[in-house]
């Protein structure tokens, strides 16, 4: 049993190394010239798209029927939430190393697509390429010191940047940000305004000069660190970038210009 084991562990190695060089290669045949974008502007720009998501599973679902391809994601939170993707991966897939190996991006999708896994499983379909998480300053700090302990990272007054499954990550607080030299998706979580106003990340994210194409405003329905006053906030936040949501039934809406 216990050969049996380390043989498991050892396979599971192998295959995370495998996803995150094949998954680095599609990223690189992408490139910034074959990036898939709509129509780009401020956060207060009538021409961008924006989309009211109870879930974040909504946001995914979206982001690919748009047809968006190799992106970079603004995401805003409250925590990064960390998971082992090789505890993803099936029995039989492993038996099969590494031909099976081909459609695990389409079984994550499929099968382990939630608001933990949302940006890896975004990642490993090419959808995005770098990630800019900005959250609370406890948040940074706790994923500075965590970072320390492993070999691809750097900490700087920015915040945190790191490497993870072959795929590079930046971490820092809303007053550290100063934008991204292209357009990107943006992803604002309630849980964020737990300890934050609407009208400071406004101020911030338009002192940054940011560029998007895409805003999902996502109410994180069933986080535990998500209240009313959090949504209540997120409501204003849309308000403040000049919109308002339209009717929620089904659990997404159309935000338009009042």
């Amino acid at each position: 049993m216990h050969i049996v084991t380390i043989r498991r562990d050892i396979v599971t190695s192998l295959t995370i190394v495998f996803l995150a060089i094949g998954s680095l290669v599609g990223i690189d045949h992408v490139g910034k010239s074959n990036r898939v974008t709509g129509r780009a502007g401020n956060i207060q720009a009538q021409e961008i798209v924006r989309k009211m998501v109870d879930d974040p599973r909504d946001a995914y679902r979206f982001w690919r029927e748009a047809g968006y391809q190799g992106r970079t994601v603004v995401y805003i939170a409250d925590r990064w939430e960390s998971f082992d993707p090789g505890e993803l991966i099936p029995a039989q897939m492993f038996r099969a190393y590494p031909l099976q190996l081909y459609n695990t991006a389409r079984l994550l999708e499929d099968e382990h697509l939630n608001g933990v896994t949302l940006l890896y499983v975004a990642s490993m379909n090419k959808i995005i390429r770098r990630i800019v998480a900005v959250m609370p300053g406890a948040e940074v700090d706790r994923l500075a010191a965590a970072a320390r302990k492993t070999k691809d990272y750097r900490v700087s007054d920015r915040g945190v940047f790191v490497t993870r499954q072959g795929f590079p990550r930046w971490y820092m607080t809303g007053a550290n940000f100063s934008g991204v030299n292209e357009p990107v998706l943006l992803y604002v979580g309630a849980s964020y305004f737990k300890n934050s106003e609407p009208e400071e990340l406004n101020r911030q994210l338009s002192a940054a000069g940011l560029q998007t194409d895409c805003v999902i405003l996502c109410n994180e329905r069933g986080k535990d660190t998500v209240s009313s006053k959090e949504t209540a906030r997120l409501a204003r936040f849309a308000q403040l970038i000049g919109v308002t949501p339209a009717s929620t039934a089904g659990g997404a809406s159309m935000l338009r210009h009042p």
